[in-house]
């Protein structure tokens, strides 16, 4: 396996998905690509995002601005990587689904693992977390909602189980 992609998603979910990413990671001693896209009240313009987790106040996005969130990210992340040093940070600022199929197509990682906050939850702005997953082209492992070991998998990772390391009757097929 050449790299485990991770969507970063700030909810206990995320904390899940960040825990078995790293885990799979260690495992198969290949890079993790921490993914975190920046909020937009727009649509289509990525000139402007949010700043809090309430989405109340916006900046203008400037070099010096994506300097400070990717500096915050990596400070986030370091204790919980411990002595991992494999890991490759990623401060989107694009469409969500676009940039990880990007990615994939480019191999910067072979499976993604996004924490599964609820079903039918939001997903890059135009669908939901299982439509996205269930079209995503590689195996995609959704880590929640409920328990940090319940696990639901697209088809291209249901081929791909014995790499997943999850536990038989731990899964299940994600529903769109």
């Amino acid at each position: 396996m050449n790299g485990i992609g991770l969507c970063a998603v700030f909810a206990r979910q995320g904390d899940w998905a960040f825990d078995y990413a790293l885990g799979l990671a260690r495992h198969h001693k290949t890079k993790l690509n921490i993914f975190h896209f920046l909020e937009s009240p727009y649509a289509l313009r990525r000139d402007v995002v949010f700043v809090d987790a309430e989405k109340t106040r916006t900046t203008q996005v400037t070099p010096e601005f994506i300097e400070k969130k990717d500096k915050e990210m990596r400070e986030m992340f370091d204790d919980r990587l411990g002595d991992y040093v494999e890991v490759g940070f990623r401060l989107c600022e694009g469409n969500d689904e676009f940039e990880l199929r990007k990615c994939f197509k480019k191999g910067d990682y072979e499976v993604l693992v996004i924490g599964y906050k609820e079903k039918g939850a939001a997903f890059g702005g135009t669908t939901t977390i299982e439509e996205f997953a269930g079209k995503f082209k590689g195996p995609v492992v959704l880590v929640g909602p409920d328990f940090p070991d319940s696990y639901f998998l697209n088809e291209a990772a249901e081929k791909r189980l014995s790499d997943l390391l999850i536990p038989d009757g731990r899964w299940r097929r994600i529903e769109t």
